[in-house]
């Protein structure tokens, strides 16, 4: 009788999805009008690559939570792998070397504290329950 409500609980995705899709496009839209041309191409790189490492580990949270908290702590540590692999991959790809690649590295984090906060928010919103304050009442109500 506990696995349903918890199921219940489990918001859709594809807003968060949406929101990070947005967000990242937002910010990677300023980074390109903002950055010098000599650095545009390894401050996008950075955040196409965290970009891409976000989607994995948004999509590792979206598996693992339906599976209780082992899921969930599975589905974050996919994303730190994801994440892991993408910053190493993409600093040798870019071939950033020196403060080319520290700029890739602070536009990757940059990227990556965007991405997080969106996976924070639909782990955290999945935990609270569409309508519980609703339900709470409704059931005080019939009982």
């Amino acid at each position: 009788m506990d696995a349903a409500p918890k199921r219940d609980r489990i918001r859709p995705i594809a807003p968060f999805a949406i929101a990070m899709v947005g967000s990242c496009l937002a910010v990677l839209g300023v980074c390109a009008a903002l950055a010098p041309a000599a650095l545009k191409g390894i401050i996008l790189a950075g955040g196409l690559a965290s970009f891409l490492a976000g989607c994995a580990a948004l999509a590792g949270v979206a598996v693992g939570i339906k599976h209780g908290t082992n899921g969930l702590l599975a589905g974050f540590t996919v994303g730190f792998f994801a994440r892991a692999i993408a910053v190493a991959i993409g600093l040798i790809v870019s071939g950033a070397q020196g403060r080319s690649a520290l700029i890739y590295v602070a536009s990757f984090f940059g990227f990556y504290a965007v991405t997080q906060a969106i996976e924070i928010a639909y782990v955290w919103s999945s935990s609270r329950g569409q309508g519980a304050l609703a339900k709470g009442l409704m059931e005080r109500s019939t009982s």
